[in-house]
């Protein structure tokens, strides 16, 4: 997962970690804050199976990349091989330092067409458009998580990571984000 301070890449990762764990895998989780405050970078990782012996994913051995903003999709393909599933939101937060410098934030189909040659598959989504849809703008990571779970590449029911939202989320933003999972969820299977 990666995303930039404030988007809920950890969330996200919990959300995903707990889960698994309901659903009887073993999980490990690593996150990487870096300068999370600052709107800077932000990762997180989450492997689950059978047995999981490191919270850390090698270099070019990710299954899956999940971004919440495009350039930290491109920071995070070293994790990707040619069967790695990329998804990412298209909602772009350029970094501080484009504003001060004359470098321009890459073209979006740039960006994806970087990805598509290194791993099998890049889907979009505009995450944030849907959280807005759903009542809240803080909510596109889960509106990616729903996308993501409709995939199929997560061994996961929806409905488990359904509980996991309720069991993480304070009781006042529950019923906004499971809106936000199913626009997600749905937004996938409608593209199908």
């Amino acid at each position: 997962m990666a995303g930039i301070g404030g988007q809920g890449v950890l969330f996200l990762s919990r959300v995903l970690g707990q889960a698994a764990l309901d659903s009887g895998l073993e999980v490990k989780v690593a996150e990487i804050h870096g300068m999370a405050q600052r709107g800077g970078s932000v990762t997180s990782t989450v492997r689950f199976g059978k047995e999981v012996f490191s919270p850390t994913v090698p270099q070019g051995e990710a299954d899956l990349i999940v971004a919440l903003e495009p350039i930290e999709a491109l920071r995070n393909i070293g994790y990707a091989n040619s069967e790695t599933l990329v998804v990412l939101s298209t909602n772009i937060i350029a970094p501080p330092g484009t504003h001060l410098s004359k470098e321009k934030y890459p073209d979006i189909a740039n960006i994806v067409n970087s990805l598509r040659r290194v791993s099998r598959e890049v889907l979009t989504i505009d995450a944030l458009g849907l959280a807005v849809k759903a009542g809240n703008p803080a909510t596109q990571n889960t509106v990616i998580l729903g996308f993501v779970s409709a995939s199929g590449e997560l061994p996961l029911e929806a409905d488990a990571i359904r509980k996991s939202i309720l069991s993480l989320t304070q009781k006042k933003f529950q019923e906004i984000n499971l809106k936000a999972f199913d626009l997600g969820l749905l937004r996938l299977r409608a593209s199908d």
